[in-house]
């Protein structure tokens, strides 16, 4: 009967530290944020970032296509979206542009970001918004490539037009201070910290406790 109980105060204990262990792990990933250049398309009016990859997307004639190299996470963040007006872009950008048979014209933005979010030693260059006009079952990723020279690495845009010139998708630590310098940094020494791994810890330490003061007691 005492090893019964051995086993069951192991088989909690370990739960409870599996628990503990992903909270950890889910924290981390959903922290981390790269510094690349994103992709998004525009759907009613609006920007909405894209998990196909622009070689697997094929706009349709009057489409919007938009790149911004922003630090986000890889499910594309707010702050990431081209700081271009998304209602009427296809309008704004080829509303003069007469249309030609066996074409498609997609209006094409590409924003490099701001200075604060770009590598040591680099500076972005301007937004531009040019109105491709291209076979019609040409991909995004031939789009982007007709106006500008693109720098790919195992199938991720690392680069376009020259910017940045070597890195390709880097972890960043701290989207938000990177982001944004005027933003308050916590000081290393008092982080602000997330009570549920205590908790969790807490409980570990009780219910693992309390089991061994259990099982001493029926020795």
């Amino acid at each position: 009967m005492l090893k019964v109980r051995q086993r069951v105060a192991s088989i909690l204990v370990l739960a409870l530290v599996g628990v503990l262990t992903s909270f950890f792990t889910a924290s981390t990933a959903q922290a981390a944020s790269y510094r690349y250049w994103t992709y998004w398309t525009t759907n009613n009016g609006v920007w909405e970032f894209r998990q196909i990859g622009p070689a697997a997307n094929i706009p349709a004639d009057g489409a919007v296509e938009g790149w911004k190299f922003a630090i986000s996470s890889l499910n594309g963040d707010e702050q990431a979206k081209p700081a271009f007006t998304s209602a009427n872009a296809f309008q704004v950008v080829c509303g003069s542009t007469p249309a030609l048979p066996d074409k498609k014209r997609v209006a094409l933005v590409v924003d490099p970001g701001s200075s604060q979010v770009a590598p040591q030693g680099e500076k972005p260059g301007l937004l531009t918004s040019t109105c491709v006009q291209i076979e019609t079952n040409a991909t995004g990723y031939n789009i982007l490539r007709s106006v500008m020279p693109v720098r790919t690495s195992n199938g991720f845009i690392c680069g376009i037009d020259g910017y940045p010139t070597i890195e390709c998708a880097d972890v960043v630590d701290d989207a938000t201070t990177a982001m944004d310098p005027s933003a308050t940094q916590t000081p290393k020494s008092a982080p602000t910290s997330n009570p549920l791994p205590v908790v969790i810890v807490a409980l570990v330490l009780s219910v693992g406790g309390g089991l061994l003061w259990q099982l001493r007691r029926r020795k």
